[in-house]
């Protein structure tokens, strides 16, 4: 028996096999290991946990890797072996996960987005929760939901759309985008007062108070970085004019993960002091002015 063992580990390929296999189990443990000893002294709804899972496992794996290479390469002949080999594996087929790789470089030291933010790109829209080596994941946003509401389900995209879609980035540099509310009504009722009623509503919001100091603060950080526009952070209404009613919008800027409970609440706001001005909503009504008669004409 022993003499076979020796044979077999005098076989380098075995040999090579087997501490290739030792390495990876064993780092799979240490990671397990590692995760553990970590998680268990953070909170578990603390944000530093995503943090440690994705650094460990960084860690963990670029030490295996390079525990690997040295195994396989030992000697300036296998390593330019190695080289020849993995150029022409990356020369086959692989465009798709040089340019995920690309890509993830990209997202990291251009840093476009980072975990928690908001995006849009390729017709999908979602909460960014991981951001892996070829895959970036979205918990989608919207799609047969109205209001930016949360679908349930989880995205996964290549990292090199990055090179290849537009980016929206709903809360990367600022607190805060804008939404508008469009209320048409008739030409009979007081729109000076209405106008006054929808300022009102927005304005005196919680929610928009609690806002209006963070948005302020965040446009000034990314007035340092980009050269953004200085907008008003008030409420607004803007009049238009139509043939059939007046049309009121009220503009105003907004938490992202709150715009449709913010644009909820104000809708009832503006509804509930509507009626109690006996301000009345516009709505299209067509008026037949003459029906066709059902009678023969005359012949002459």
């Amino acid at each position: 028996m022993s003499e076979i063992l020796s044979e077999f580990w005098a076989n380098v390929l075995y040999r090579r096999l087997v501490l290739s296999i030792l390495v990876i189990v064993v780092g799979a443990i240490v990671r397990r290991i590692l995760l553990w000893f970590a998680l268990t002294r953070i909170p578990e709804d603390s944000p530093y946990v995503y943090s440690v899972r994705k650094l460990t496992g960084y860690i963990v794996s670029l030490v295996t890797a390079f525990l690997l290479f040295s195994i396989w390469v030992q000697q300036v002949g296998d390593l330019s072996v190695a080289l020849g080999i993995l150029g022409a594996g990356l020369a086959f087929a692989l465009q798709e996960v040089i340019g995920s790789i690309a890509g993830w470089v990209t997202i990291i030291s251009g840093r476009p987005f980072s975990v928690g933010d908001r995006i849009e790109t390729g017709g999908i829209k979602g909460d960014v929760v991981d951001v892996g080596v070829l895959r970036t994941t979205l918990m989608e946003v919207g799609n047969w939901l109205k209001g930016d509401h949360n679908t349930g389900r989880i995205v996964t995209v290549s990292n090199a759309y990055i090179f290849k879609e537009p980016l929206f980035n709903y809360s990367g540099r600022l607190a805060y985008i804008y939404d508008e509310i469009i209320v048409p009504i008739t030409y009979e009722s007081d729109w000076k007062r209405a106008i006054e009623i929808m300022h009102a509503a927005a304005s005196n919001n919680a929610h928009y108070q609690e806002l209006l100091p963070k948005a302020t603060e965040s446009r000034r950080r990314a007035r340092r970085e980009f050269a953004v526009k200085i907008t008003n952070l008030e409420a607004r209404v803007f009049v238009g004019l139509t043939d059939n009613w007046i049309e009121l919008g009220l503009v105003y800027p907004v938490d992202t993960d709150l715009r449709r409970v913010f644009r909820n609440e104000i809708s009832e706001e503006i509804l509930t002091r509507f009626a109690e001005e006996s301000i009345v909503i516009a709505s299209e009504t067509v008026s037949i002015v003459r029906f066709p008669s059902s009678q023969p004409a005359p012949s002459s």
